[in-house]
């Protein structure tokens, strides 16, 4: 039999059922009906952009990892990661030089099929970057740069750019896991910068603590509390694509789920009287 991944689907009954106390001090702020539409809309857009330029770039580096040159490229130390970016043909992930000036070493583009599209390319010459691509290189060293309390050794990231008029981009660190079985939510990070990708203007972390979910395989869903939002994040909608799962996630304004990327509320949560 199925799961939920939190000891069967009774616990989640009980969980929609606990009183979610916290310090009212550390409660977030509340947000009307039209907000909530608006932030549920822009976290499911952003969660399915996190998930599929990170599969990307997973994908791109296994291809681009059967290359002799670039594994050789790799201990010289001559490559500084990767960026992506979203093209008619699909997500191109270009791989950086170690320079100063960083230039496109190989590129290789994932179609929508989430395979690679013809060759990797590997560049004779390392090439100067597109705008695009300078500007995304810089938001990811500067955020590279930047301190917050890890809850990995390794961090995968995503960098995409923002909607705001000032276009401006957004890093996320991801912390990455070897082992099988959980799913690394905990020390999700978030950091917003200005269009030339040099000054962080704003960072986030998207939960308190360490958490690791358990996925067992026979699970099919994922319970989390999240005291720092009143609606699901980006982040849960990534970590649930992430994990093949849906996800249950209790806030302050109610129990929601998350299933393949669509954010919907199970159970509005009932407003104390003061």
């Amino acid at each position: 039999m199925k799961r939920i991944a939190a000891r069967g689907a009774w616990w989640l009954a009980a969980f929609m059922a606990v009183p979610f106390a916290h310090a009212q001090e550390d409660a977030p702020a509340a947000l009307d009906d039209a907000q909530i539409a608006q932030t549920l809309l822009d976290a499911e857009a952003k969660g399915r952009a996190i998930y599929l330029h990170d599969q990307a770039a997973a994908v791109a580096t296994d291809a681009v990892m059967k290359l002799k040159a670039f594994r050789q490229d790799g201990k010289r130390g001559q490559l500084a990661g990767w960026i992506t970016e979203q093209r008619d043909e699909g997500i191109v992930v270009t791989f950086l030089s170690s320079e100063s000036i960083p230039r496109a070493r190989y590129r290789a583009t994932v179609a929508s099929d989430g395979r690679v599209a013809g060759e990797v390319v590997a560049l004779e010459e390392p090439e100067a970057l597109s705008s695009y691509e300078l500007g995304a290189a810089r938001a990811r060293a500067t955020a590279a740069a930047a301190k917050f309390e890890p809850c990995s050794k390794t961090y995968n990231t995503v960098v995409l750019r923002d909607d705001r008029e000032s276009g401006g981009w957004t890093a996320y660190w991801l912390p990455g896991t070897t082992k099988q079985g959980i799913v690394p939510i905990g020390g999700s990070h978030r950091m917003d910068l200005d269009a030339t990708g040099e000054k962080i203007v704003s960072q986030r972390g998207f939960t308190r603590t360490c958490i690791a979910l358990d996925n067992p395989r026979d699970a099919v869903g994922l319970v989390i509390s999240h005291l720092l939002d009143p609606v699901p994040t980006e982040i849960h909608v990534f970590w649930s694509l992430w994990a093949g799962k849906s996800m249950y996630v209790a806030t302050s304004d109610g129990t929601w789920k998350i299933q393949d990327g669509a954010v919907t509320l199970l159970e509005r949560r009932k407003k104390e009287a003061r």
